[in-house]
């Protein structure tokens, strides 16, 4: 892969949280020794780093992208990051940036049983506030096939808005997944008379790291090891690094909605 561009750190951002509109109000950077802002109307997502300068996200979150940047904290410093690939139909992009992080390593999805525990740590946004990072529990509840294809699994981990391209791990610290659809809880109420919760949806970590061979990236894997279990805290705490906010500056102001099936 290319060497990282040169990025720019972005600094301090102040998130005014308006009633249908999120607005970043306060952010200014160095570029070439000019003082730029961030335009309004930016969507929200996550990323988190396979490999050295580089990060996956889902490709929703920034496919109407005029800029993107990324940062560990939603009020931390902010890279410039550029889009390198994406698979449309998988939904997941690659991204570079310059970031000091060391990279996530997979589990194959062949070693990964169903009903295993599984954390999300990401950045959602609920409702008009984008939140800091936050941690959720569920399980693998089964896999799942969309338009003939079994590339995904069904969990019950909580996630929401800005949580597209969130990793999914395994209680020994590797990534089994990245958070990609979600059921849309209102319209199946509304057809079934029923309301469904927490049914969510990832793409195994077999298609993204079919994705980075097939972009020449160099990334780690290591078989799930059940005799290792952390503590949520302490998955946190490993990964925390490597998760980034990702912002997406664009002229539109669409929101960022994880697809539903």
């Amino acid at each position: 892969m290319p060497a990282a561009a040169g990025s720019v750190p972005w600094r301090r951002l102040s998130w005014l949280l308006a009633v249908c509109l999120l607005v970043a109000s306060a952010a200014a950077a160095q570029e070439s020794g000019e003082s730029r802002a961030l335009e309004p109307l930016p969507r929200v997502g996550t990323a988190f780093v396979v490999a050295p300068n580089l990060l996956v996200t889902a490709y929703h979150a920034l496919e109407t992208h005029e800029r993107l940047y990324v940062s560990t904290e939603r009020d931390g410093l902010f890279t410039v990051a550029r889009l390198v690939a994406f698979d449309e139909a998988l939904d997941i992009a690659l991204i570079e940036a310059a970031v000091d992080a060391a990279p996530v390593v997979f589990a194959p999805w062949e070693s990964v049983p169903i009903g295993l525990d599984v954390t999300v740590v990401g950045f959602p946004k609920i409702g008009q506030v984008v939140t800091g990072k936050r941690i959720t529990e569920g399980i693998i509840n089964g896999e799942q096939r969309f338009n003939e294809r079994n590339d995904w699994f069904q969990l019950s981990a909580e996630v929401h808005r800005g949580n597209s391209g969130s990793p999914v791990l395994a209680p020994d610290g590797t990534v089994v997944g990245i958070i990609s659809h979600k059921l849309d809880a209102r319209r199946a109420s509304e057809m079934t008379q029923d309301f469904p919760q927490n049914v969510n949806f990832a793409m195994k970590s077999s298609r993204i790291t079919d994705f980075l061979d097939a972009n020449d990236v160099n990334y780690a894997i290591s078989m799930f090891d059940d005799t290792r279990i952390l503590r949520p805290y302490e998955l946190f705490r490993d990964v925390t690094d490597a998760v980034h906010l990702l912002v997406v500056t664009q002229q539109t102001g669409a929101d960022t909605d994880i697809p539903s099936p």
